[in-house]
């Protein structure tokens, strides 16, 4: 091999003796190190950093001039002046430069960092203008952006700080020099071009491409939205579309200046994907974006226009026709039918309109007329999409699918009265799901299919790698908490492929990126003081990209078998037969990067191999604590499989990882693994969970304080006596009386517009008071359809004007629901509400099962009051259930009426309390079930409670609340009250009754005698036999048969109805197995 020209090279950028010389300079230096990462080095050693960015500064602001003096007008030349001036010498120096840092970046984030180093990134980012820059260097520019953001995505992610995010910090400095608003404006002038050159949809291509792999922040994606880039993304989706909108007519068609080739369609779904993914608002933004409200949007009164010059409305468009429909029975006079025959039919030779099909039905029952369809077919956007999915292969059907699924979650969230909600999963599970289960098994690394990619090109080997990592992150955004689709993936047999794929990511990775032998001494050579240290040091080598893969794949496996697992038991113990705990247990190793070895002869070794024992990175970690979280919420996986394979010891380890997000995921694990019924309890204990989850409660991150406080609430339940003192005395009263009293600044009744939302009784309510637990139960007899058309019928923003199932509404109407979707994602007041309430609900179930005993020896008890003191602690759980402006009345107000049916809570009556002054619900709840355990203590504890007065006067309005799960502490706290506890009690017991009926509760006990639900209706007539039998009334006699017998060693003592009572209360705080982080 002859000698590198690098030096002579870089001594002429360094002292240019003309612009050719630096050209043709700059052409050798980039053929020397094009693929040649020892070259590339040598080159940024010599100092060729600081010269790279000089010529970049330099030749952008001459070139903007000349650009904009020609633009504007200003060139007294003819054309081919012109054409002279949009390319130049200096233009082809500015663009051998940008390909030289490009080849630069292709050797990973070492050779970033002294890019960063050196203000190389600026210049760049700079002539990403269309307006100051020639095509040419545009595109070239773009494209070294991107090999840069790839390079820097291969840094080490345990390099983290510790309470960072996931991303390392290096990317962190470039997205922060991309993220600005110059910038962002360059993206929009290039998104917003019509032309029909290759070049310009180059420049599209790449930056869709950048925003793709970058954007990540919220602030990143305002910025994206501020500069109107996401409605710039969606005219092009919407020209897209209309080109298939237009092939089910036969009128010619005039083609949109926003047309681009079908192959840029995967970088335009992904770039919005990119932007509204884990926002709702962005979400709602782009369906509501005029581009697609004009082409897929159901116009009132004809209000939408056409786009584009052709008309592409749904109302000439028949968008149903791109999909196969979804029914058992169809009629012969169905034009549908036509081009969508029914499996089993063929055509026949004589005439193609000729079916024959199967014996339907309607066949076996000559009298019966065809079905009608009725419901209301699917989205057109989703039509559409589900179109591109079942035409596309690859990354075209991998982005529709990508994009479907996010757009799906929207829908669940924020379905107003959306018709299609009801089809949707059919549409899913027929024509989606299976489609990702063929990408995943193809893309499986152990299928021939996918062995036959690897051996291609190595773009298809880049394809195949990527559509590994995305299907299975797709399949777990799909079937998350829906049981539906959970079913189809696994009848398509996805769950033995999961598995499989997460063991192949644990095989050894060779990689080809060992260091050659060099020509120069181990020790580090005297550095020439005319060279920049920082812009001529390389900085820590990366992942090799085989690694690097591994881990996002067995990252997206784990996810989507947390998803498959998150809410059916059997799917749970097919994981685990299928022998996936082996794999998730390794995947609850943190990485250990090893000492660097000082004998090595070169500061850049890339890992040869990885393998189970290297450990995991931050997202695998993450990954692999959410699908254990979802195992242990089964009984049976949590008392064998996870404690064979020893879940404990490595999930109890990463509550002290450095990342906050790790403690967080780990955390959630912990908070089902010290469960009554956990056979590991006692070794997390052991271990030191107490203290460390009592730690971390006073942690200034959120998640991880209200995590922690919902474990300790399930690891105090149980607990002996001396364990729960030390549990209580290492929280602390002070921080518990602190969470509980909240932002006193804070309000929970007042709302802005839009935020109401009506309850039972149809009267107007916080949206903090709504029911947004999946967890929490409701009443069973309520219809969340019917819910949900009464909550949108009482918004005036979601209001419908027209006809009951039509999608869209006006431009004004489209402005509330936009404006309500952000307050309610955004409004940092409601946010701070919610979370409020969601960690005081948390610190009142603590409180309870700390009072809970199995004996119910009023210990607990006892230490609870003195530690708080009786009057603090009464106020407490007084303010969580009283109405906002209460005030203490003397005697006790009536709220009954002597109708002999229940208060219908179906309309407003002047009788009944108003519920939005009312504390959230939850709270209420929580504390009338902390309640519930005090009337299950000693008899002193039940006259004590009675003796409050105005505690007791503001539980009896809850009496008649509309939520179920409200009425039914109620029942159990009347209960405990009356109950005997033995003969010597029964005199006191007397008086608590007496007591009880003076204050309205005996009529309360017979309002809910006749509640609508069975379990409140038998608590009720058992708690009025009692007290009829107590006070000597008969009025209460007969309301059930089979009275049982009160005190006494039959009745079962505290085991009796108040343990029933009690035991219930505990039962509430396990309303959630394996909890999903709020």
């Amino acid at each position: 091999m002859g000698r590198s020209s690098i030096p002579p090279a870089l001594i002429e950028l360094s002292n240019p003796s003309s612009p050719e010389a630096q050209v043709n300079a700059l052409r050798t230096l980039k053929n020397e190190i094009v693929g040649h990462d020892q070259r590339k080095e040598l080159a940024v050693r010599h100092g060729v950093i600081t010269p790279l960015a000089g010529l970049l500064r330099t030749e952008a602001r001459k070139g903007g001039k000349r650009r904009k003096g020609v633009q504007n007008g200003n060139s007294s030349s003819g054309r081919e002046d012109e054409r002279a001036l949009e390319w130049s010498t200096e233009d082809e120096l500015r663009l051998q430069a940008t390909l030289m840092v490009g080849s630069l970046a292709n050797g990973g984030p070492a050779f970033v960092t002294p890019m960063l180093a050196g203000n190389i990134i600026p210049p760049l980012l700079e002539a990403v203008s269309p307006n100051e820059t020639p095509s040419k260097p545009l595109v070239a520019t773009l494209r070294t952006l991107n090999q840069i953001v790839d390079a820097v995505a291969q840094e080490k992610p345990w390099t983290d700080l510790s309470d960072g995010p996931v991303r390392s910090s290096l990317s962190i400095a470039v997205y922060e020099q991309i993220y600005i608003k110059t910038v962002i404006e360059s993206f929009a002038q290039i998104l917003a071009q019509t032309s029909a050159s290759s070049d310009v949809h180059q420049q599209i291509s790449w930056t869709a491409k950048l925003i793709i792999k970058t954007c990540r922040e919220e602030d990143q994606k305002k910025l994206l939205l501020d500069a109107g880039i996401l409605d710039l993304l969606a005219t092009k989706l919407a020209a897209f579309a209309a080109v298939d909108a237009h092939s089910q007519r036969v009128e010619p068609r005039t083609s949109s200046r926003d047309e681009l080739p079908l192959t840029y369609l995967p970088d335009i779904l992904e770039a919005i994907s990119a932007i509204i993914r884990d926002s709702h608002f962005n979400t709602a933004r782009f369906l509501y974006s005029q581009p697609i409200q004009q082409l897929f949007g159901w116009p009132k009164g004809g209000t939408a226009g056409p786009y584009e010059g052709y008309s592409t409305t749904s109302q000439v468009t028949s968008w149903d026709k791109l999909i196969p429909r979804l029914q058992t029975m169809q009629s012969k006079s169905d034009s549908y039918t036509k081009s969508w025959p029914a499996l089993g039919s063929y055509t026949s030779a004589a005439t193609s309109d000729s079916y024959t099909r199967l014996p339907s039905a309607e066949t076996l029952q000559p009298n019966s007329s065809r079905t009608i369809i009725t419901d209301e077919s699917e989205n057109p956007l989703f039509i559409w999409l589900m179109f591109v999915a079942r035409r596309g292969e690859g990354r075209e059907r991998l982005s529709a699918c990508w994009l479907l699924a996010l757009l799906k979650k929207f829908g669940e969230r924020w379905p107003l009265n959306d018709p299609s909600k009801t089809t949707r999963e059919r549409h899913f599970s027929y024509l989606i799901i299976p489609l990702v289960v063929k990408m995943i098994q193809e893309a499986n690394p152990t299928s021939d299919q996918s062995r036959k990619n690897n051996s291609l090109n190595p773009r298809a080997k880049d394809e195949n790698r990527f559509i590994l990592e995305r299907s299975t992150l797709i399949l777990a955004e799909l079937v998350t908490s829906n049981k539906v689709l959970q079913n189809a993936a696994v009848d398509a047999k996805i769950l033995p492929v999961l598995v499989q794929i997460l063991k192949k990511s644990f095989d050894p990775v060779i990689t080809l990126s060992k260091p050659l032998w060099q020509p120069r001494p181990a020790s580090p050579q005297a550095q020439d003081p005319m060279v920049d240290s920082a812009s001529s040091t390389l900085g820590r080598s990366g992942l090799s990209p085989e690694v690097l893969h591994a881990f996002k794949y067995r990252e997206s496996a784990l996810l989507a078998l947390a998803a498959m697992a998150d809410s059916q038991d059997g799917l749970r113990k097919q994981i685990i037969e299928i022998g996936a705990a082996t794999h998730i247990i390794d995947s609850l190793v943190p990485y250990s990067e090893a000492p660097p070895d000082p004998s090595s002869s070169t500061s850049r070794q890339i890992p040869t191999s990885t393998t189970a024992k290297d450990g995991n990175p931050v997202p695998v970690l993450i990954a692999a604590c959410k699908v254990t979280r979802s195992l242990s919420r089964s009984i049976s996986v949590l008392r064998t499989s996870l404690i064979d394979h020893g879940i404990a010891q490595p999930s109890f380890n990463l509550l002290t990882h450095p990342n906050v997000q790790v403690q967080i995921a780990a955390t959630e694990v912990i908070t089902n693994l010290v469960l009554e019924v956990s056979p590991m309890r006692t070794e997390i204990i052991d271990a030191g969970a107490l203290r460390t989850l009592c730690e971390h409660c006073r942690s200034a991150h959120f998640d991880l304080r209200y995590g922690s406080l919902w474990a300790l609430k399930h690891l105090c339940l149980g607990l002996p006596y001396a364990m729960k003192i030390h549990c209580l005395d290492e929280l602390g009263v002070g921080w518990l009386v602190q969470t509980l009293n909240g932002d006193p600044a804070k309000t929970y009744v007042s709302t802005p517009f839009g935020m109401g939302t009506p309850n039972a009784v149809g009267e107007q309510v916080d949206i903090l008071n709504a029911v947004d637990d999946p967890h929490m139960d409701v009443d069973e007899e309520s219809s969340s359809e019917e819910d949900e058309d009464t909550m949108t019928d009482s918004i005036p923003s979601v209001r419908r004007h027209q006809r009951p199932g039509s999608r869209y509404t006006s431009a004004a109407n489209i402005r509330d629901r936009l404006q309500q979707i952000k307050d309610d994602e955004q409004d940092l007041r409601l946010n701070n509400e919610r979370d409020d309430i969601r960690i005081q609900e948390q610190a009142l179930d603590f409180i309870r099962n700390f009072i809970t005993e199995d004996k119910a020896s009023g210990e607990m008890i006892d230490h609870l009051l003195k530690s708080f003191g009786h009057t603090r602690f009464f106020e407490l759980l007084d303010a969580k259930i009283r109405p906002k402006g209460a005030t203490t009345q003397p005697g006790a107000p009536s709220y009954w009426n002597n109708t002999p049916q229940r208060t219908s809570f179906s309309s407003p009556n002047l009788g009944q309390p108003n519920w939005a002054a009312y504390p959230s619900t939850e709270l209420i709840i929580g504390t009338l079930y902390i309640l519930v355990h005090l009337a299950n203590g000693r008899p002193q504890h039940r006259s004590l409670l009675i003796s409050q007065t105005q505690l007791m006067q503001h539980v009896l309005p809850l009496l008649s609340h509309p939520r179920r799960d409200v009425r039914l502490p109620c029942a159990w706290f009347i209960n405990n009250l009356v109950w005997v506890e033995d003969n010597t009690d029964e005199n006191a017991t007397r008086e608590r009754a007496q007591s009880l009926r003076q204050l309205g509760f005996e009529e309360g006990a017979r309002l809910l005698g006749r509640d609508m639900d069975l379990d409140i209706r038998e608590r009720a007539k058992t708690a009025i036999e009692q007290m009829a039998k107590l006070l000597g009334d008969t009025r209460g006699l007969g309301y059930g048969s089979g009275s049982p017998t009160f005190g006494g060693s039959d009745a079962g003592g505290v085991g009796g109805l108040a343990s029933m009572g009690g035991r219930l209360g505990s039962l509430h705080s396990h309303r959630a197995w394996g909890r999903d982080g709020g």
